[in-house]
């Protein structure tokens, strides 16, 4: 058998340790977006119309930054037989989508004011907004329902 001295071992046992530490030097993660400081929500939401436009003038609250794409969910309401009921359970009949850049949605600072064109200008409209979060892991953000009666 060979017998080590306590000097090698000692050495030994100190390349070990040093060759752990220094690989842990230097390792990096993709940031985890934590859902208490990265989430925002809704506000307010005002509605106007403007002849075929429904324009809602949106008021963000919390990591308002991190707002990405916004969803309009639309239920027309009325007698036709497509059309919903102001009384009756919320079920949208088209989706508008407005990512950055998109022509229909501006931006200023915690305020988002998006223009949604082509509808019947004599229809009534309920609508809801969905906003998509930066960080893909957090939750989509729902508003309140809101009511577009035309002029």
């Amino acid at each position: 058998m060979i017998k080590l001295s306590k000097n090698i071992l000692h050495h030994a046992a100190l390349a070990v340790l040093v060759v752990l530490a220094l690989s842990a030097c230097g390792k990096r993660e993709w940031p985890i977006p934590v859902s208490s400081e990265d989430k925002f929500r809704w506000r307010s939401v005002e509605v106007q119309r403007n002849q075929d436009c429904i324009i809602l003038n949106c008021e963000l609250a919390g990591n308002w930054t991190n707002i990405d794409t916004v969803k309009v969910l639309v239920e027309p309401v009325g007698n036709d037989p497509d059309d919903g009921c102001a009384s009756c359970p919320f079920t949208p009949r088209a989706t508008l989508v407005f990512g950055p850049g998109s022509a229909g949605m501006r931006k200023d600072m915690n305020r988002i004011v998006i223009t949604a064109c082509g509808l019947n200008a004599a229809k009534t409209y309920r609508l809801q907004l969905i906003g998509f979060n930066a960080f893909t892991r957090i939750a989509p953000v729902a508003s309140e329902l809101v009511l577009s009666a035309p002029k």
